[in-house]
Order: structure tokens, then C-alpha cells, then sequence
């Protein structure tokens, strides 16, 4: 059978309001390590900026250390794009008002569980290729 060229289609939702497209991530698009590293870390409840900038350099055993603006463009990115949101958490009356607290929304769950499989997948390769031990896959 010859091999045959199938065009690949990209689908764009415009938002008719502004006409503009849609924000959110391709489901195949793969997490950049700080967005799924921040998912992680709301995924286990909200938390403000500075409580995610620690929690993603220890979860991540300091190998992603975001900067302030690094860390804030990253949550605007995820914001726009419906992964995560503004959380109704307030801070306690002892702690800096200004804060503001994020949440993961239902969108942002299924970008982490996608990137996780894609992990796998890639980590049960590596393991079948030598790369890694077997106990790892």
C-alpha cells in the first residue's frame, strides 16, 4: 500500500464576540514543566503566588525555580487560557490582604491528567529503550 499524505486540519473557535480564538490549550499540546507543576500544586487546594512559587520548587525538587514575573506571566497564561481561576479563598485578617488566592477549574484537571498520561507513556518508553530501570515504568 503506498504511503498516502493526510493533510492535518487545525480546528480554531472564535469567540464572536471579539473574534478572536478561543483560549485554552490543544488537548495534545503538551504543559510546559511550570504549568504543570502549578496545576499539581492546586490541585491539592488554593493557593496565592507565594505559596505556589514554593510549592512548585519543592514539588519539583527545586529543578523549576520561577521567578516573580516568570511565575505571574505563567498564571495569567493559565487563567486566559481556563485552567485555573481566581479562588474564593480570602486571607486570614493577620495575613497580607493583597494576596490573591488561585484555584484549578475542571479544564485545568483534565490538562494535568492529559499531560500525566503523556508523561507515562513517554517514561514506559524510556524504560523499554534501556533509559531507564524497569522498576521506574
Amino acid at each position: 500500500m503506498p504511503d498516502v499524505d493526510i493533510p492535518i486540519i487545525d480546528i480554531v473557535v472564535i469567540d464572536i464576540s471579539e473574534n478572536r480564538p478561543m483560549p485554552g490549550p490543544a488537548a495534545d499540546t503538551p504543559l510546559t514543566p511550570l504549568s504543570h507543576a502549578i496545576l499539581l500544586a492546586l490541585a491539592e487546594g488554593d493557593l496565592h503566588g507565594y505559596a505556589l512559587a514554593q510549592a512548585v520548587e519543592q514539588e519539583t525538587d527545586g529543578a523549576v525555580r520561577p521567578g516573580t514575573g516568570t511565575l505571574y506571566a505563567a498564571l495569567q497564561r493559565l487563567s486566559e487560557e481556563g485552567l485555573i481561576a481566581d479562588s474564593a479563598h480570602r486571607p486570614e485578617p493577620d495575613e497580607d490582604q493583597r494576596r490573591k488566592y488561585y484555584r484549578i477549574t475542571e479544564l485545568g484537571r483534565g490538562a494535568a491528567r492529559a499531560e500525566a498520561t503523556r508523561l507515562r507513556r513517554l517514561l514506559g518508553l524510556s524504560v523499554e529503550r534501556g533509559l531507564l530501570p524497569e522498576e521506574l515504568g
